[in-house]
This record gives C-alpha cells, structure tokens and sequence, in this order.
C-alpha cells in the first residue's frame, strides 16, 4: 500500500473508491500527486514504482476488456451466421414479446448482431430455442 505524501490522498485509495478508473484518469491523479509532494519530503523511488506499476495494471485491464469485447463480437458473429436458415425463438427486441420462425438474414450493426425473424428483429444473444 503507497502512503500519502504531501496531503494528497494515494492514487490507490482513490481507485479503489472509484467505479471505475481510466488510465487517463489514473495518470491525472498521479501527476497531480506529484505537483502537490511536499518539497522537504519527496516521493521514495519504491512508492514511485509501486505507482507506475498500478498504472501498468489499470492499462492492461483496459486492454483485457477491450480483447474481451472483440471475442465477444467474434462469438455472436458466429452464433448468428450459425443461425441462417434455422428456426429459434426468441425475444423481439422493440419489446420482449416471443418471436418463433425461421432466420433469414443477419444484420450487424455498432449496436450489435441482429437476427431477421419473419418481419422482426431479435438480438442474437436474445435467442431462447434453436431447432434444426
């Protein structure tokens, strides 16, 4: 655990307060927990380090959300192409009422991979049934 220095609370107690922690963020607290050290008792190296490291960690967790996302997006893409000529049932997206009939088309969007039902749409992670 890094202590405080100068008056400035550590950046660790602050990420761990918080939700969520950006690497913006992050990096915005510790330079300001630079500027603000008390000159006659600077920052040790080791919790300098200890520091950096945590700001390593914050940038590989965003990266492993970011990978997660990707892999996600992969499976769904996946799933739904899968789906083509199948018949399922499902929940209508416009409000969550059974949707049953049999996949026509795909369509893939920044909001995600829809299913065409019949003449409704449905998310394909909204799929309930899959039959032959």
């Amino acid at each position: 655990m890094v202590t405080s220095v100068g008056g400035v609370n550590n950046i660790q107690n602050t990420w761990a307060t918080s939700q969520s922690v950006s690497k913006d963020q992050f990096l915005k607290l510790f330079l300001t927990q630079l500027q603000n050290q008390n000159p006659l008792e600077p920052m040790q190296d080791r919790d300098f380090l200890l520091q950096l490291a945590q700001f390593t960690q914050v940038e590989n967790t965003e990266e492993v959300a970011r990978v997660l996302g990707n892999l996600q997006t992969l499976a769904y893409t996946t799933q739904a192409t899968s789906l083509l000529g199948k018949h399922v049932v499902g929940l209508r997206a416009s409000d969550s009422a059974t949707v049953d009939g049999v996949v026509t088309a795909v369509r893939f969007t920044s909001d995600g991979v829809w299913l065409k039902v019949g003449n409704h749409e449905m998310r394909v992670e909204s799929v309930l049934q899959v039959s032959g």
